[in-house]
């Protein structure tokens, strides 16, 4: 590796990392900057995951006095957080690389339209701008 490839890869992941203090989807950064540089999919899915869960973790304990608010919603979200990441990590180990590899534009453009279009769909369902939405409402967002 090149003195310019660790250098781009250093602020590429400080930059994601404040992505992902701030809002979340440092991963569109980071994953395809990996894929760029020649790292194979799967390993630049696992190394994405395990360094950006890490930077998760300090953004965790900095906003700990938080907690109380959001309490409710992580109580709901953990389980099907849990649930899709376990599914995600058995889908990623049984599926080859050239599968993949055909997925991942997909998956990635899946997620940045999810991510630029988060507050039309939270129109889109009925939720309110501030406060906690209809309890009808909330299996929308889990879905989600």
């Amino acid at each position: 590796m090149s003195l310019t490839e660790a250098a781009v890869l250093c602020i590429v992941a400080m930059l994601a990392g404040a992505i992902n203090a701030i809002a979340g989807g440092g991963t569109l950064l980071t994953f395809p900057t990996l894929i760029w540089f020649g790292t194979a999919s799967v390993v630049a899915n696992a190394t994405n995951t395990l360094a950006l869960f890490l930077g998760t973790a300090g953004s965790i304990f900095s906003f700990r006095r938080h907690f109380a608010v959001i309490r409710p919603w992580l109580l709901r979200l953990l389980p099907v957080s849990v649930l899709g990441g376990w599914l995600g990590s058995v889908l990623l180990t049984r599926t080859s690389e050239r599968v993949f590899d055909t997925l991942v534009p997909f998956l990635i453009l899946f997620a940045t339209i999810v991510f630029i279009a988060q507050g039309p769909l939270k129109r889109f369902a009925g939720f309110p701008e501030h406060g906690s939405p209809h309890p009808h409402r909330r299996v929308v967002a889990l879905a989600m």
